[in-house]
């Protein structure tokens, strides 16, 4: 399944990067479900070299995902993760 970059809540589920024109995002929050082990990793990482990393602690143990404010993009995402996380974008 492809990541979805649509509307308001982006569903990432492999890695890679968001398309081309996505610049300024804001990213309020979000919850990452559904992996298969313990120890995974998912990671965000802007043009501007800011890296936030999460951890799984279990199988489909959620990971909440706490707001990291505006990032400049496209961003990447990456880890070794499993599953699939809902990232929640604000307006302001």
């Amino acid at each position: 399944m492809a990541n979805d970059f649509t509307g308001r809540i982006w569903k990432v589920n492999t890695a890679g990067t968001t398309p081309n024109g996505t610049w300024n995002v804001k990213i309020k929050g979000g919850i990452w479900t559904g992996m298969t082990a313990a120890g995974q990793t998912f990671t965000i990482t802007d043009v501007a070299g800011r890296v936030y990393t999460w951890t799984s602690s279990g199988v489909n143990v959620a990971v909440p995902i706490y707001e990291v404010g505006w990032l400049s993009g496209p961003i990447a995402f990456g880890g070794t993760f499993t599953g699939e996380v809902d990232l929640f974008l604000g307006t302001k």
